[in-house]
């Protein structure tokens, strides 16, 4: 299975780096130089600097409007380096990332989503975007809440990571942004490097395609791994995964349509029991009762991996609060525009011209 990785703004190319990291075709597109610059992983021929005339390359001061004209005036440049990475090959996803907060990610994204759908009709476009914490203020969240409505008309999914579980680390902050990139790179990594691998129940690039297809709806990826030797009941690791303690997004599992399930570990751990009885439950708990499944034995494995992947969300609290926020934030703001407007417009009504105070005045002068 073919993926390609592009990364847009600060948070996305960060991303896209540590996806480069572990091998995949990765692309960063941003408006700052220093941020591309402070990359690691991605080749430098493939670091895309856009909307250099607008910004002089030191990025939007998260201004999505900014982001959106920069990607927008550069398009063709990063089509154009997008056609040369897949040559003739087929790709299977491209997967946007991105912060949901920012201003060239919350902006650009969007435009280069469409544009991908567009010219690649047979692929499908996932965006992976960061959800801003609560305590960055207003102005993140309302980014946050219109992108993602630009987004859920344009991909097939949305995978969206909540940051505010970084309040649940002790780590410094540094290391809390890290820990989140590392565990989106981790778990996606994860997951595709089981597609197409022979296994007792494979699965193949289609069963992935088919449950990331969902309509623009949300997507969650969830992981749970232990030392074979610990577990005692590998239907609760399964389980496990799909809880919040495996997902990174607040959400209802129950309102999925589709789930997708893969166990890699040790082959007497693996046992038929304990996988059927969990995906059973979960068959029962989701919405659209349709969960595919892969089991890859692997003698020399020595810990358990789960990873697991449900679409078509329609619940989630992550994303409900943000949305929620900034509409009434929205309609405070535009109720008070208002006001200001007719105040304005009430304290300045009556006034006269200068032509009508100083007629006769000008009249003399300029005679």
């Amino acid at each position: 299975m073919r993926a390609l990785i592009i990364g847009v703004g600060q948070c996305g190319t960060k991303i896209a780096d540590l996806f480069a990291l572990v091998n995949f075709e990765a692309l960063a597109v941003n408006t700052s130089k220093g941020d591309l610059e402070y990359l690691k992983h991605i080749p430098q021929d493939r670091r895309i600097l856009v909307g250099e005339s607008l910004t002089g390359g030191k990025g939007v001061n998260a201004n999505p409007v900014l982001g959106r004209e920069a990607v927008k005036r550069d398009l063709p440049l990063i089509m154009k380096k997008i056609s040369s990475m897949v040559g003739y090959s087929d790709v299977d996803v491209f997967f946007l990332t991105f912060g949901f907060g920012g201003g060239t990610g919350a902006g650009g994204a969007p435009v280069l989503a469409e544009a991908l759908k567009e010219e690649y009709p047979d692929s499908l476009v996932v965006a992976i975007g960061a959800l801003p914490l609560k305590e960055e203020g207003i102005r993140p969240t309302i980014n946050a809440a219109i992108t993602i409505d630009k987004l859920s008309k344009v991909v097939d999914s949305i995978i969206a990571i909540d940051n505010n579980k970084l309040k649940e680390s002790s780590e410094d902050i540094s290391k809390a942004y890290e820990k989140i990139n590392y565990t989106i790179v981790e778990r996606i990594a994860s997951l595709l490097a089981l597609i197409d691998v022979p296994g007792e129940q494979t699965l193949d690039a289609s069963d992935l395609k088919f449950v990331l297809n969902a309509f623009g709806s949300f997507a969650t990826v969830g992981y749970a791994k232990a030392d074979a030797s610990k577990v005692k009941n590998l239907s609760r690791l399964i389980l496990k995964s799909f809880e919040n303690e495996g997902l990174y997004l607040e959400a209802n599992i129950e309102s999925a349509l589709y789930g997708l399930v893969a166990i890699h570990g040790p082959p007497e751990l693996l046992k038929a029991k304990d996988i059927f009885e969990a995906l059973e439950y979960l068959t029962r708990k989701i919405k659209g009762k349709q969960i595919f499944r892969g089991f890859y034995p692997d003698p020399r494995e020595k810990e358990i991996e789960v990873v697991t992947l449900l679409s078509g969300i329609y619940e989630s609290k992550s994303i409900e609060d943000i949305v929620i926020t900034a509409k009434k934030y929205a309609q405070s703001f535009m109720k008070a525009k208002e006001e200001a407007e007719t105040k304005k417009k009430e304290l300045l009504t009556g006034l006269p011209d200068f032509d009508d105070i100083y007629s006769g005045e000008a009249d003399e002068r300029l005679g």
